[in-house]
């Protein structure tokens, strides 16, 4: 899972700008749908991938509700970026497809 997490940091900021721009060109109600399901996949990802995300104790700098806040706001940050990635999988699949 930490392996995932750490690719998909690199493809989600390319993922959200196409799909983005997708998202500004009238979208289809079927890759709305797509988008809304794999968000709620990218939340699942988020709460369960929040562990792989947090560094070990001694590195905190943070004060312990801090931290239980944050894994609400990372579970949101991955929703969101599974919503964009699913509407530029369609965006690349309608202009070069």
């Amino acid at each position: 899972m930490a392996l995932f997490l750490w690719i998909f940091q690199f493809i989600s900021p390319i993922a959200i700008i196409l799909g983005g721009l997708y998202l500004l060109e009238a979208p289809s109600p079927a890759s709305l749908i797509v988008g809304a399901l794999s968000a709620i996949l990218g939340l699942v990802v988020g709460i369960v991938g929040w562990a792989d995300t947090v560094p070990p104790r001694w590195f905190w700098i943070k004060s312990s509700m801090n931290l239980a806040g944050s894994r609400f706001m990372t579970a949101i940050g991955y929703a969101i970026q599974f919503f964009f990635l699913a509407l530029a999988i369609f965006g690349i699949a309608e202009y070069w497809g």
